[in-house]
């Protein structure tokens, strides 16, 4: 289950940004701060590359993401990186163990906490965060063009879904 939900997400990810135009895809938009749908995908996509790179180095630290700006701003290239994790989801092994660096000093003077974790946690961790940057991408497509439509429920946690459907009955 939790492999099939990483795609789907990634699936409406890869939706919506292939109704977007090189153009909309890198403007910078008021709505998100001058940030681009461009940049949104990127940090998603980047933060699945630091978990799969984690496997061989036993190592996961999100904040070393390359913030890789053809990823932004290239459409092409930057549906091949999606399509590449979409394949890599598939030959996770989720019982993969590793240790996760996390520093939340902003000052950078403390060291990062270290947690034992494992693929199955991260790709958990990665399911939230997709759906975190799906809301907000849908506000930014919304707010460049509000006649692109897609899946209502994108970017809509599985557990707001469950509860909105228990409402309705």
């Amino acid at each position: 289950m939790i492999r099939y939900t990483a795609k789907s997400n990634l699936l409406a990810l890869k939706e919506i940004i292939s109704k977007l135009s090189l153009e909309q895809f890198k403007e910078p938009i008021l709505v998100l701060n001058h940030s681009s749908i461009g940049m949104h995908v990127r940090h998603v996509l980047e933060f699945y590359q630091c978990l799969f790179n984690a496997v061989s180095k036993e190592v996961l630290n999100y904040d070393d993401r390359l913030r890789n700006k053809q990823i932004e701003t290239d459409l092409s290239y930057c549906l091949t990186i999606l399509d590449e994790i979409l394949l890599k989801i598939d030959g996770a092994d989720e019982n993969s163990v590793f240790t996760l660096f996390a520093n939340y000093a902003i000052d950078g003077e403390r060291a990062p906490e270290e947690v034992q974790t494992t693929m199955k946690r991260e790709l958990i961790y990665n399911i939230e965060h997709t759906v975190h940057h799906l809301a907000i991408i849908k506000i930014g497509v919304k707010a460049l063009d509000p006649s692109i439509e897609f899946n209502e429920n994108i970017g809509v946690a599985a557990s707001t879904l469950r509860f909105k459907k228990a409402c309705a009955q």
